[in-house]
């Protein structure tokens, strides 16, 4: 409890501006590319088609002025070091790599679990969801080797019986499957930015998202008034 508040404290006064970091972000003209807000008129329409088969056929170079590389099996290497030091239950990982993503402005997420994290990078203590796997932990070697961007964010205000109660509950759901196109409000579907929106809605009465939206993208997180940035890596 005394470590918590401490690193709380800490955190409190290494808050990074966001601003800083908009012009790092994909825009279409000025504007960072967020969810759209949930439109009410539409609340009883099925959606079936998923972000990615909605936007796979745009014309990139035409719609955003980038030309997408074409398919190559050679891997991209990205890195950052992202420091942990500051990190306690319930803190969020946001990261991210070069160019156009599906996703939005950020491709990933995920919620730290102290628990888990013993010192090393190959801990696995990032709880998340991924494709054909669903609900999982991730290590921290994972994002320093897939992404060459990274933030942690806290909730300030939220207490640390609230922070071991929102990552306790959402590690009651590993292995549930992962569904990108499901609704934000759909208890049984998961995603990566889902994880950490849900345990802080569900358990801290908190709505970190954003606008809204149908979905809760990595970006929303980050554009919320609840959240704070406190630490930051660049490769």
């Amino acid at each position: 409890m005394l470590e918590f508040q401490y690193k709380e404290e800490i955190k409190r006064r290494s808050i990074i501006p966001k601003e800083k970091f908009y012009h790092r972000f994909l825009k279409i003209g000025n504007l960072i590319m967020i969810s759209k807000p949930y439109d009410e008129e539409w609340q009883e329409k099925s959606y079936k088609m998923s972000l990615y088969e909605l936007m796979k056929e745009i014309d990139y170079e035409e719609v955003f002025g980038l030309r997408i590389p074409g398919k190559s099996n050679k891997k991209k290497v990205y890195t950052n070091r992202l420091s942990f030091e500051k990190f306690t239950i319930g803190d969020i990982v946001l990261a991210t790599s070069l160019g156009f993503h599906i996703q939005g402005a950020i491709r990933h997420a995920a919620i730290f679990d102290s628990r888990r994290y013993h010192g090393s990078i190959d801990d696995e203590c990032l709880l998340t969801a991924e494709p054909d796997k669903g609900v999982i932990y991730e290590s921290i070697q994972f994002y320093y080797e897939n992404f060459g961007e990274a933030w942690g964010l806290f909730v300030p205000g939220t207490t640390f019986k609230q922070r071991i109660e929102i990552v306790e509950e959402l590690s009651k759901h590993v292995g549930e499957r992962y569904y990108w196109s499901a609704h934000k409000n759909n208890p049984t579907s998961w995603y990566c930015s889902l994880v950490p929106w849900r345990g802080y809605y569900e358990i801290a009465g908190i709505d970190i998202d954003y606008n809204g939206g149908y979905w809760v993208l990595p970006i929303d997180i980050f554009m919320s008034e609840y959240t704070e940035v406190f630490e930051y890596a660049r490769g």
